[in-house]
Parts: C-alpha cells; sequence; structure tokens
C-alpha cells in the first residue's frame, strides 16, 4: 500500500516536501488548471522544482490537463521531469472538462477532449520508444519525429487515467498503466475498478503489467468532528468554485483521526494500491500559492500529523 500528499498545485517551502519524503510518504503529486477561478500553479515546473529538492520520493500530476497541450512539448517537458527526477515520475492524465473557459482560452474545443487526450497518450508513448515514426489521427499528424534524450524510465513513465467517464473507464483500459478517480467514495472505486477490467475483457486487451489501482481522496481531519465537516465544505467550496455543502458527507474523508483512518481503509478493502490524499486544514485555503503564504507552519504541522495518525493504520492493511 503507498500513500501519497499533494500540494494542490501550491509551491510550498522545499523543507516541506523534503518533509513528506522523510516522514515515509511515498509519492508527492500536484493538481493543476490554467485559467479558473481560484489561484494554482502549473503542474510541469512545480514538478520540477519537487524533483530538485528530493531524492527518493515518487512525483506526479494528478492530474495533468493532457488536451490543453501539444502532444511533442508535453512529452518533452515530462521526459525532462523524469531525467531530473531519476525516473520517479507518475504522469495521471486527465481529459478536463469542468471548466469550459480554459478550454476556450487555450483554443482547444471541449467536445474533442477525449479523442485529443487518446491521440497524445498514444504518440507520447510512440516517442519514449526511441525510435523515429509518424503518426496519422484525427487531430495530429506527424512525420518521421523522434525524442532525445529518453526518460529514465524504460518506456517512458506510467501513465494513469483519471475521470469519470465511460471514456474514461475505456481509456484506462486500453492506454492506462493504472486508473486514478477522484470524489469517488470506496465502494464507487471498487466498482469502477471493475468497470475497467470489464471492459479491458469486452476489447480484448490484456491490461498494463504496471497497472496500478489508484485514488484521489481529500480528507479534513481534526480532533473536533464537526470542525473537520466546517472545514471541509470552506475548502472545497473554494476549490471549486461552488457550495460543497450537499457532497461533503459523500467526496470527503473527514472527522477525527481515528474516523478518517477507519475511512481510507474502506479505500485499501475496495482494492485501492496507492492513495492519494489532499489535505484540508485551518489554513488551506491558498490565496497566494507561494511559500509566504505558509510561514505559520500549519501546512507542515498537517503533514507530520498526517504521517503519525494515518500512514501506520493503511500501511500495514493488505488489499483484498
Amino acid at each position: 500500500m503507498k500513500v501519497g500528499i499533494t500540494c494542490g498545485g501550491v509551491w510550498w517551502p522545499p523543507e516541506y516536501f523534503q518533509a513528506v519524503e522523510e516522514l515515509g510518504f511515498d509519492s508527492i503529486w500536484t493538481g493543476e488548471h490554467i485559467v479558473f477561478h481560484r489561484p494554482i500553479l502549473d503542474a510541469a515546473p512545480v514538478l520540477a522544482g519537487i524533483a530538485a529538492v528530493t531524492s527518493r520520493i515518487l512525483l506526479g500530476p494528478a492530474a495533468i490537463l493532457t488536451p490543453l497541450r501539444n502532444p511533442t512539448m508535453l512529452a518533452k517537458e515530462l521526459t525532462t521531469i523524469d531525467v531530473m527526477s531519476g525516473g520517479r515520475l507518475i504522469v495521471v492524465a486527465g481529459a478536463g472538462g469542468d471548466y469550459a473557459k480554459e478550454f476556450e482560452a487555450c483554443g482547444v474545443p471541449m467536445e474533442a477532449r477525449g479523442r485529443r487526450t487518446s491521440e497524445m497518450i498514444e504518440i507520447m508513448r510512440n516517442y519514449w520508444t526511441g525510435e523515429h515514426f509518424s503518426y496519422s489521427g484525427k487531430t495530429f499528424e506527424l512525420d518521421d519525429v523522434w525524442l532525445t534524450p529518453q526518460p529514465v524510465q524504460e518506456g517512458g513513465p506510467p501513465i494513469w487515467l483519471a475521470g469519470r467517464s465511460d471514456a474514461a473507464i475505456s481509456r484506462a483500459a486500453r492506454l492506462g498503466d493504472g486508473y486514478m478517480p477522484y470524489m469517488y467514495t470506496a465502494a464507487r472505486c471498487r466498482d469502477a475498478f471493475d468497470e475497467v477490467r470489464a471492459k479491458a475483457d469486452a476489447l480484448g486487451v490484456k491490461l498494463s503489467p504496471r497497472f496500478t489501482w489508484s485514488a484521489f481522496v481529500y480528507v479534513s481531519m481534526h480532533d473536533s468532528a464537526d470542525r473537520a465537516r466546517e472545514l471541509g465544505i470552506r475548502d472545497l467550496s473554494w476549490r471549486y468554485g461552488k457550495d460543497f455543502t450537499p457532497w461533503i458527507d459523500k467526496y470527503c474523508v473527514y472527522g477525527t483521526p481515528d474516523s478518517c483512518a477507519e475511512q481510507l481503509r474502506e479505500f485499501v478493502d475496495a482494492g485501492v494500491e496507492h492513495l492519494a490524499l489532499g489535505m484540508i486544514h485551518e489554513e488551506s485555503i491558498a490565496l497566494d500559492p507561494a511559500p509566504k503564504r505558509h510561514a505559520s507552519g500549519a501546512t507542515l504541522a498537517t503533514i507530520e500529523r498526517y504521517a503519525r495518525e494515518l500512514l501506520p493504520a493503511l500501511q500495514v492493511r493488505v488489499p483484498i
């Protein structure tokens, strides 16, 4: 069982990322949006920065907005991060679509996002063979192209698919090295994993040998369960630009440390092999995603508490 922490598109002081590594977490993640209602940094440079200040821990975007990019440039950026990190990169690829304005701003039609995502994954995998290749798709055309240097990881970093739609399930089965849903209950994760397996069978394909079942889960932990719920509503309402009260009980793990640990164990029992935890706390609303906003140490204290209260409860559990 692997457990990671996300910085949520905020650049922490380097010692915070180092603490995540030193305290025994397995991964560090960041999210991204391009044009959005709240401040959030671009994933690629944040990951490059994390790679530079850590040495062991896995790192990745959860998720990168794949269709908003050019496949050649994205392949180059991800290769660079994999080289800088010594082969520690995991790519969670999402098709996006929750915020139409950023598609408009990037000049990408939203209705084409699924096809663009699939073609981009195919193109990046071709780049990571190290061979010259040509590609003819509905969106992208490439003639006799190649990429040097190659990623440290043979065949390129693993690509996990994000998303909740039937199309996302199909992409995970056909193209993924893993699947990472978010805003899912543990029971829905179990069902979605079964759907990916069933889709692979229906398509006559075998899942990647390195396929990983994962989940992104927001956690609001406090000594007071009521305060934990309040903080969850406050943070996620700000994060997603709408009142989150109707969904807080379904899509956020919250409560006392013992309660949060038990709720997270349900994800492990559902088959999740790698959990990415979104930390919610008294100061998790980052109006300025820069280090000076974290001088109080609340974020670092939360990282330390998650390591102390949650990691031991999860790392002894074996998925069924």
